[in-house]
């Protein structure tokens, strides 16, 4: 039966790079964990590049394997036509979207439903998206605009919208959730780093009540009181009115553990990854609520011959150390962390779905 690994690498729209080696690094991993693909002619690995507007196929048969280009309509990225410092300009032009990886793997579930094993995104992402351009909505498709729920044609980004009947008909979201294997899943390979929720999750992880005990002994009672200035009020109050105080002068309060789990459930529910298991029912690796991603390297005891990227564990590396937030998920939301140990979530339907009811 065949397996088809589809592999986006998103444009790296700072400095006009793209991901598309990264992308290749993941197939070489894959085929170093699963060498009984090396060889098979089944297992068919498909690369989108928007900044080259081609899609190419690879094969395992032989090994090493040939990348070919598929027939396609769309152009690649001009930088000096398309960009004003790092954003996608608005137009109606053929550069490669979302809506068209989504489209590839809407025919895999018609024509071969069950065949899909992984939905890697790999690039730059944000809370509500992975970034394959960095392209932004247009007033009237924007949340307080007219055309709220639905998708900007001109956008090219991953929203939390993308699944909704408006963007997404009926057969071709029935095709979509089809095409994944039992055991294929997505993975959004971006940051997932809203810093309401990681600065918020920092000052309960820094007060005395929260340093007092051991982790995994503190219980959903206790309560833990932080104190907060005008900057963090004004930017992050209106996230979650059901967390913090109603009044903006209220700049000290105490939440319990259970509180602020409910915090965090329902901002991974409001997210991308939250969004895409609850309306497709697939599992979805991708960060941890407030953590960022970045370059895998090697270092001591963490050989990386076909780095990809990571959640950095190490500070001396990375400059950054979230093991604690990982932990915190683990042993409070029990969300387990990807099986190649790089530091991501997995998201999985049944209980991104029992968090919908826990936080009504």
């Amino acid at each position: 039966m065949k397996k088809y690994i589809l592999l986006t690498a998103g444009y790296e729209y700072q400095n006009g790079g793209t991901f598309v080696g990264l992308a290749d690094q993941r197939r070489q991993f894959l085929l170093g964990k699963h060498p009984e693909w090396r060889n098979d002619p089944e297992v068919i690995f498909v690369r989108f590049d928007p900044k080259s507007g081609k899609i190419d196929r690879n094969t395992s048969a032989a090994g090493a394997g040939t990348w070919t280009p598929e027939p396609v309509n769309f152009e690649a990225v001009n930088r000096r036509v398309h960009y004003r410092e790092g954003h996608l300009l608005p137009s109606d032009n053929r550069l490669m979207s979302i809506t068209d990886v989504y489209r590839y793997a809407i025919n895999i579930g018609a024509t071969e439903p069950g065949t899909l094993l992984e939905f890697s995104i790999i690039g730059h992402g944000w809370f509500g998206g992975p970034i394959l351009l960095n392209s932004f909505q247009r007033d009237e498709y924007a949340a307080s605009g007219a055309n709220a729920a639905l998708r900007d044609p001109w956008d090219k980004d991953g929203r939390t919208k993308d699944f909704f009947n408006q963007n997404m008909s009926d057969a071709d979201w029935e095709n979509f959730k089809n095409a994944f294997a039992s055991d294929g899943y997505a993975w959004i390979w971006g940051c997932l780093f809203p810093r309401a929720y990681y600065d918020t999750l920092y000052k309960f992880m820094q007060t005395p009540e929260f340093k007092a005990k051991p982790m995994a002994s503190l219980t959903d009672s206790d309560s833990f009181t932080i104190t907060v200035n005008s900057t963090f009020v004004n930017d992050y109050y209106n996230v979650d009115r059901q967390f913090f105080p109603t009044d903006d002068n209220t700049k000290t309060f105490t939440r319990s553990l259970l509180d602020l789990k409910q915090y965090l459930k329902r901002g991974i529910r409001r997210s991308y990854p939250g969004r895409f298991v609850s309306d497709t029912g697939i599992t979805c690796v991708a960060g941890y609520l407030g953590t960022y991603s970045d370059y895998e390297r090697s270092y001591p005891g963490h050989p990386a011959p076909h780095p990809v990227m990571v959640i950095p564990r190490n500070a001396s590396v990375f400059g950054t150390d979230f093991t604690r937030v990982i932990n915190f998920y683990k042993t409070f939301l029990n969300i387990p962390e990807d099986p190649d140990g790089r530091g991501y979530a997995i998201y999985n339907a049944v209980q991104v779905n029992q968090w919908w009811i826990d936080t009504q």
